[in-house]
């Protein structure tokens, strides 16, 4: 098994602001960088090594509802499986998908 590249809020703020981050197959960023890296505006990208996809989809899922979630205040719900995610606007009448 090969070993994991992991980046961690230093690794992030130690890159130029509007850098790109591309997390491979065998890389991880903690939730913090991933923090860092929207505050400095760094794309994250994902790509899993196969070639013909689109790198970045996952990333540009949820980098994209950043903009309509901070328009609207409320409650959301983030969950990420098998590295996609999924955002939910809680209302009172009930979880809207966001993303």
């Amino acid at each position: 098994m090969a070993a994991r590249k992991l980046y961690t809020e230093a690794d992030v703020r130690a890159m130029a602001r509007g850098a790109e981050l591309v997390l491979g197959r065998d890389a991880l960023a903690t939730p913090a960088a991933l923090d860092a890296a929207f505050e400095r505006g760094i794309r994250v990208v994902r790509s899993d090594g196969v070639a013909g996809a689109q790198p970045g989809a996952a990333a540009c899922t949820a980098s994209c509802a950043f903009p309509k979630m901070l328009a609207q205040d409320a409650t959301y719900v983030v969950v990420v499986r098998g590295g996609k995610p999924s955002i939910t606007r809680l209302t009172d009448a009930g979880p809207v998908p966001l993303v």
